[in-house]
């Protein structure tokens, strides 16, 4: 824990490097006993009551900063925390630490740059407000476990509570004092086949916001990948990577504690994106994450029947309220629905779920593991062979398209998505128009081949649940079922046209290949 005197107006800025681990509490003493976590100096233990500070209308919040004034032991010490950003889990943040003489914010100590400036205001300085609080009980040590390797380990244990919300507190802050980034991930993997542990996306002030306004807590969609043309492909592919890991981990709790099914969706886009990733750099890759990348194969086979199953029961059959007997179809597909939510959690709690987000975490914070030639490639060069490549697959998957079957117009649909993914990742490395008339094409035509591709699953879902239902309602099941297959017929249809649309729009990466 930093013991920082009075900080002066230019004061510099400390660096926060830290992986924070949830730890399910009846397994803690088990884990502090591990002889991983025994430090050559004892442990000590601090009891740190923090209130964090905002305007009404949150301020520091929409600029990312966090004003914090924490009791520890018998002083007070405010810190300000922003320009953070979570990648592949690790939370990176610029941090200002100054002791005070009391409880009350003081803004004058803080330095004069960018990330203090908002609070320079004096109509956000003269408004602040509290807007949650943590009690926590720390007990610190330091570890030293490789050479030249300093690690501190917080065992948290405590509440965030903001008005009557309360949220418990269990987890494991690993910060690194003195060594690589990947020292972090190889003390957590250690720890995790000790007990298992859960990465913490989300700090206690994000955790603390989300109960003091429950709107802010979303699931997280995925975030536009900003690459550069000087780029090579390693920082690329490490950008990339790092973003669809930050879609899957941010919203994997939600998925566990919340209703809301978007949660799960975005989840599952993300691990799609995430696995999309995986397979355009194949050729950098080779081998280095192909167990990983399997793990995730399996884990996003999880989650599946349960996103099939939340569209249907929340978006198909509430749009259908005509047919007779919907109700009764809807309850009699209740069990099953929530069968598959049940297991799609069950997914991610699993060892094997939380060792490979571990694992690809590390990899990416490995200078060596993009220092080979083939990550030495400019990325347009790389990407425009990406894209001329699935493009080409999309192509073929095309071919006589008005023949098709229903499982191969499902491929098509698979080779369309992996080539927006594509898309979407390398947006900025092209013509700005061109890409954006390219990809609305494309979406186009796979939610034209999802729409058919429906048709075909409900049946499959109808299948399952009427196998386990009592009393099944056969008509209300058959009109629906006959109503999307109309729905497919319309849409195969409209499939010829959207192809031919398609298949005019320019490609803005060809002029780019061998370059």
């Amino acid at each position: 824990m930093k013991r920082r005197a009075r900080v002066a107006t230019d004061a510099a800025p400390g660096q926060e490097i830290e992986l924070k681990l949830r730890v399910p509490p009846a397994r803690l003493r088990a884990l502090l006993a591990s002889p991983l976590l025994r430090a050559s100096v004892a442990a000590r233990s601090v009891h740190l009551a923090a209130t964090y500070y905002d305007t009404p209308d949150l301020t520091l919040w929409r600029q990312r900063i966090a004003l914090r004034v924490r009791r520890e032991g018998r002083r007070w010490v405010q810190a300000l925390k922003g320009g953070g950003s979570v990648a592949s889990g690790v939370h990176s943040r610029i941090e200002f630490e100054a002791v005070l003489r009391n409880a009350k914010p003081d803004i004058s100590v803080l330095p004069r740059n960018g990330l203090t400036k908002v609070l320079r205001d004096r109509n956000v300085a003269s408004t602040l407000v509290p807007v949650l609080s943590t009690d926590i009980k720390r007990s610190l040590r330091l570890l030293t476990p490789a050479p030249g390797v300093l690690i501190e380990v917080a065992i948290d244990r405590g509440e965030i509570r903001s008005g009557s919300r309360c949220d418990q507190v269990c987890e494991l802050e690993l910060e690194l004092k003195k060594g690589p980034v990947t020292a972090l991930f190889d003390l957590a993997l250690q720890l995790s086949a000790v007990e298992p542990l859960e990465l913490e996306h989300h700090s206690k002030a994000e955790r603390g916001y989300a109960l003091y306004d429950p709107q802010l807590s979303a699931p997280q969609k995925a975030a536009a990948v900003r690459l550069t043309r000087s780029m090579d492909t390693g920082e690329a592919f490490r950008h990339i990577a790092a973003s669809t890991l930050s879609q899957i981990q941010g919203n994997a709790r939600g998925v566990l504690d919340s209703d809301d099914p978007e949660y799960l969706h975005q989840m599952r886009v993300g691990l799609r994106r995430l696995r999309s990733a995986l397979d355009l750099f194949h050729e950098p890759l080779g081998d280095a994450l192909a167990e990983p990348g399997a793990k995730l194969r399996t884990v996003s086979d999880g989650l599946g029947p349960a996103r099939d199953w939340d569209v249907l029961i929340t978006e198909t059959l509430p749009q259908m309220t005509g047919i007779p007997g919907i109700t009764k179809l809807a309850a009699a597909c209740a069990p099953v629905h929530q069968g598959s939510r049940r297991e799609a959690k069950d997914t991610i709690k699993t060892n094997s779920y939380k060792a490979v987000m571990l694992t690809i975490g590390r990899w990416l914070a490995t200078p060596q593991a993009i220092a080979d030639a083939p990550w030495r490639v400019p990325v347009r060069q790389a990407a425009a062979q990406i894209l001329v490549a699935r493009h080409a697959r999309v192509i073929k998957r095309g071919r006589q398209l008005a023949r098709q079957s229903p499982e191969q117009l499902h491929r098509l649909r698979i080779a369309v998505k992996k080539l927006r993914y594509a898309m979407e990742f390398f947006n900025d490395l092209f013509q700005v128009k061109a890409m954006a008339v390219q990809r609305a094409r494309l979406e186009k035509l796979q939610d034209i081949l999802g729409c058919i591709n429906d048709a075909v699953a409900l049946e499959s879902l109808f299948a399952s649940a009427s196998s386990n239902a009592r009393r099944w309602p056969v008509a209300a099941a058959d009109a629906v079922t006959r109503q999307h297959q109309q729905l497919a017929l319309q849409q195969r249809k409209r499939l010829a046209s959207a192809w031919r649309r398609y298949r005019a729009a320019a490609q803005p990466w060809a002029k780019s290949q061998g370059r």
